[in-house]
């Protein structure tokens, strides 16, 4: 007798009555002054026993409970176990969201649905809006240092050490010491004051971009479904044309550089249009959460809860893709979190804008190259795009007009007689930013200030077009060179070349500053997904131009100094390195600054980079100019659009399918998603168990792609980039949006996570079932279900780990590795995108490697059920762990097949005796071994495991102590425990 649904039941009944009897809940479901309505059918069952179901229907502000199943319902939610069936009426989110990650709960329809659902659960039936209201009336004002009265703090920096260079490497022209070494945080007060700013202040919820995106939404009607048949690119013009022409005007106090993301300190853009709904269940609660807690004022609660999220439940990217795929099984995996993520779902900006043209011929320019290619076509269709990019840029125009006119208004506001010296040289500074913003970014940039102001202008427009994860901003060092040179050469003495010096470091230091002034909207979903991550947006330095001459000049030694003296986990810090061309003492500072901040920058072996991009088909020219793209992603800066981080692809979701015939046990016991390949016990070599991995590898390769286009068509048809594609060669030229395969190259890329446990296993498998025949797979595989549990799996544990694995230097492992890895290139690499390009894959995880490892079960190779894999293509930890094997084996690894690229962690801490400059060469000397044996990227964490535990311990004194995940940096005490752990268990070798 189903008993639980009864309770439930009867719990909703007592929601119902709430909204029966208050009006205030009743609005909740029923708006009259925003017209919103919340019409939707929700089904609740259960796996174990399907008589446990009941249902809401919300009908009209009515709300009717069935115990019972429905037809036709918007949403099915499925508990695994009645008992967890049982805790629906008292679950929080995050609860909820734990048990969708660990797959307690399956889900079925418009996920939308369900975040309102919980919403209203919580909002009503928990109260949380009285506790929400109480923390707020507890709240207190921080007690902040105002500039005049700031004379320092404890910046994170002081156990800093700088080698000094007193000659001149690379194409330096101007710096005496390329290194900078004479300078610290402490030289620059307003640096160190905005820093300080930046740490005290909280992350706040902003509904500015959300808000302005969703009033001209409902006034265009976004979708073809509202009656909107206009070109999309055409509607996103006007969308993103009334969002800058409406942003508010805000300069940062004593920020050198006019412009803020949002309207908060620090603050976070919304996507109501991708991703954020799944936020709806926390508005009252994502304050006072442990992990990554926001800041949110009632006013933009009710902004979100009755104007923003109502409106975009059914139309945004995920729910629009699932009613165009009918629900298919690649849509349903993709729910699932075990299989992969795709990223489309969230954003579709892992790029790099085409800076350095849009540098030399300002907005002026390119719309003036607008007005002739309309004059060359008929066709209404590209005639229409075309204005939808006017529309875009004249919004960033109008928003830089505005910018100009709030400089000078607060510039007005400073009087003359009365005030301090301080605020008469904030008087000159504001004035100075009206002059810049009168001729940028309008017309070219002459001098670096106009430069840098340019990008910053345009950054923000572009991140309100498109969701800012992964947008990145390309080789900085190599295209603000030019404007660096052109002052220097006005300068007629060693006085003002030093203040000009200082000037290009602050500058330099306010632009990483500006561009890291947001963070992403994450529900606690993106805290176990992505731990710590903010939006990966890469800046690369270093390398080789496209004649094959060094690119290290005076501004990759100046950004170098500002990532060492500000420690922000962005930008991204990435570093290109080529043997044979840049310096040796290039990579020292490269080392120095990466020994200095613990974590960055990642180190690429140009060579091999460039080999790999060639080979699919990159021009070597075009191939010179790559940089990295969120993580470590290589893009062709400006005419190439990859998407680079299309996919989070789990390579052991392929293995449990393979041991269990095509179910994987986390997600059921029952559903088979898989192709049935045969119990193991029908193996009867090796090369059949490890075709039947191929088999599934293929298999999850082929759903991960289809679900994939189906998003990229649901981009094209809802949100293509008018504004981003400005700023590319090919869109102009072919009438088409980056969306529609407008760029010069076009790809998607591919991370795949898991390869080393996956060659591990593999080696184990063939070792003890195949080659010595020491166990029988059924045996083997039923203590790999049992978690290797009782003296048996104990045993073979033991076996397990005297086997030689990947890392070790045992060549049947490299060997292993490098027949998956050319089987998942030529299958990927098989397939076009809805761009009509290719899949191109490589081995870097963010913190997936992480999440997707919590949520698997054991592996032959002696992983436990939910422990994190290794991140990137680090090999697994040993107790034969010896750095140089490792470093062996990586570079082992045909790189040609990894052109999207790879992350390797080393974790290596220094000697307590050893001088800075010993440190330094012992970094390099693995580094330099690494390269010249093939490796292609190396990344360090220069921290010691007891540092880091005593950071879990005492988070108040670690808070800008930055560690290194897998291709992107955070701060040790943002991440969760299961990351923690996993960066502390990394293996720690020493340099002595």
């Amino acid at each position: 007798m189903a008993r639980v649904k009864k309770k439930i039941a009867n719990v909703f009944r007592l929601m119902k009555k709430s909204i029966d009897e208050d009006p205030q809940y009743k609005k909740e479901i029923y708006n009259e002054e925003t017209g919103m309505v919340f019409n939707s059918r929700i089904f609740f069952t259960t796996e174990e026993d399907e008589e446990e179901s009941v249902s809401i229907i919300f009908d009209n502000g009515n709300m009717e409970i069935i115990e019972d199943a429905i037809e036709n319902p918007t949403i099915t939610i499925k508990y695994k176990k009645v008992k967890d069936f049982k805790r629906l009426p008292r679950s929080k989110p995050e609860e909820v969201i734990n048990m969708l990650l660990k797959n307690k709960i399956h889900t079925s329809g418009n996920v939308s649905h369900m975040s309102k659902f919980f919403f209203l659960l919580v909002y009503i039936l928990l109260r949380q809006k009285d506790t929400y209201n109480q923390r707020q009336e507890e709240r207190t004002e921080k007690d902040i240092m105002s500039f005049e009265e700031f004379n320092g703090w404890i910046n994170g920096t002081e156990h800093m050490n700088n080698k000094i260079l007193d000659y001149k490497i690379d194409n330096v022209k101007y710096l005496d010491d390329p290194y900078l070494g004479k300078y610290t945080l402490k030289d620059f007060k307003t640096l160190n004051y905005l820093k300080y700013i930046r740490s005290v202040s909280d992350l706040e919820v902003c509904p500015e971009r959300a808000r302005l995106f969703t009033e001209k939404s409902k006034k265009e009607g976004y979708t073809p479904e509202d009656g909107n048949k206009e070109h999309p690119g055409l509607k996103m013009g006007k969308i993103v044309n009334y969002i800058l022409s409406n942003k508010a005007p805000m300069i940062q106090e004593w920020s050198i550089l006019p412009g803020t993301s949002t309207t908060k300190t620090l603050g976070t853009l919304i996507y109501p249009e991708f991703g954020a709904i799944i936020g709806w269940p926390e508005l009252y609660s994502i304050d006072n959460r442990e992990l990554n807690p926001h800041m949110i004022d009632q006013e933009t609660i009710d902004i979100l809860n009755y104007e923003v999220f109502p409106y975009w439940m059914d139309r945004n990217i995920r729910e629009y893709t699932r009613v165009l795929d009918d629900n298919a099984l690649s849509h349903q995996m993709d729910e699932h979190f075990v299989f992969y993520f795709m990223w489309k779902t969230q954003a579709i900006s892992h790029t790099i804008p085409g800076f350095p043209d849009f540098l030399k011929k300002g907005i002026n320019g390119i719309l003036n190259e607008l007005e002739e290619k309309r004059d060359q076509t008929s066709d209404q269709k590209v005639l229409d795009f075309y204005k939808g990019i006017e529309l875009a840029l004249s919004g960033v125009l109008t928003y830089s007009k505005n910018l100009e006119e709030h400089a000078k208004q607060k510039s007005q506001g400073i009087d003359d007689q009365s005030a301090s010296g301080l605020l008469k040289e904030r008087k000159k500074e504001l004035l100075n930013m009206a002059s810049v913003l009168s001729r940028v970014p309008a017309t070219p940039a002459e001098t670096l200030e106009e430069a840098i102001t340019s990008i910053w202008i345009m950054w923000i427009a572009l991140t309100h077009e498109n969701a800012h994860m992964g947008l990145s901003l390309g080789r900085l060092d190599h295209w603000l060179q030019p404007y660096f040179e052109a002052d220097m050469e006005k300068i007629t003495s060693p006085e003002e070349k030093e203040a000009y010096i200082k000037r290009a470091i602050e500058l330099m230091g306010n632009f990483f500053l500006r561009v890291s002034d947001q963070a992403p909207f994450v529900p606690d979903v993106g805290n176990h997904l992505f731990g710590g991550s903010s939006q990966d947006f890469a800046l690369t330095v270093g390398g080789v131009d496209r004649e094959g001459n060094s690119a290290v000049s005076d501004m990759t030694f100046i950004i170098l100094k500002v990532t060492e003296m500000l420690t922000l986990r962005d930008p991204n810090m990435n570093a290109r390195y080529h043997p044979g061309v840049n310096s040796k003492e290039y990579l020292d500072r490269l080392l120095e600054v990466n020994i200095n901040t613990h974590a960055t920058p990642s180190i690429h072996n140009d060579k091999q980079m460039l080999d790999a991009l060639t080979k699919i088909g990159i021009e070597l020219e075009d191939a010179r100019t790559w940089a990295a793209t969120g993580c470590v992603e290589p893009t062709i800066c400006g005419k190439h659009f990859g998407h680079t981080n299309s996919m989070m692809y789990n390579m052991v979701a392929a293995m449990e399918m393979t041991l269990n015939n095509g179910i994987h046990p986390v997600v059921s016991n029952k559903k088979v998603f898989g192709p049935k390949v045969g119990d193991v016990s029908e193996f009867k070599t090796f090369e059949e168990f490890l075709d039947a991995f191929k088999a599934q590898l293929h298999f999850m390769i082929d759903k991960s792609v289809e679900i994939n286009n189906y998003l990229g068509m649901s981009h094209q048809l809802l949100h293509p980039s008018p504004l981003l594609s400005s700023l590319y060669e090919g869109p102009l030229e072919k009438g088409a949006d980056l969306v529609d395969g407008g760029a010069i190259y076009n790809t998607s890329g591919v991370a795949m996570i898991g390869l080393a446990d996956i060659i591990d296993t593999l080696k184990v498998v063939k070792t003890l079932v195949y080659d010595r025949k020491e166990i029988s797979f059924p045996k083997f595989s039923q203590n790999v279900a049992n978690n290797f549990a009782g003296p048996e799996g104990e045993t073979l544990l033991r076996k397990i780990n005297s086997i030689p694995k990947f890392g070790t230097g045992d060549e049947e492992a490299v060997k292993l590795g490098q027949e998956i890895i050319d089987y998942v290139y030529d299958d990927f690499y098989s397939y076009m995108n809805y761009r009509n390009g290719r899949y191109i894959v490589g081995f870097w995880s963010m913190s997936n490697h992480v999440a997707f490892g919590v949520l698997s079960g054991a592996l032959p190779n002696g992983r436990l059920a939910n422990k994190p894999f290794t991140p990137g293509l680090t090999p697994v930890p040993t107790e034969r762990d010896v750095l140089i094997e490792n470093i062996r084996d990586v570079a082992s690894l045909d790189t040609i097949k990894m052109p999207n690229n790879l992350a390797f962690n080393i974790k290596l801490v220094p000697g307590a005796n050893d001088s800075h400059e010993e440190i330094i060469n012992q970094f390099y000397g693995y580094t330099q071994s690494y390269f010249d044996l093939g490796g292609m990227q190396i990344q360090f964490n220069v921290v010691s495991s007891d540092t880091l535990r005593d950071a879990m311990e005492h988070p108040e004194n670690y808070s800008w102590l930055m560690v290194r995940i897998s291709g992107y940096n955070a701060y040790f005490v943002d991440l969760n425990k299961d990351l923690q752990m996993e960066i502390i268990n990394r293996t720690e070798f020493k340099t002595h």
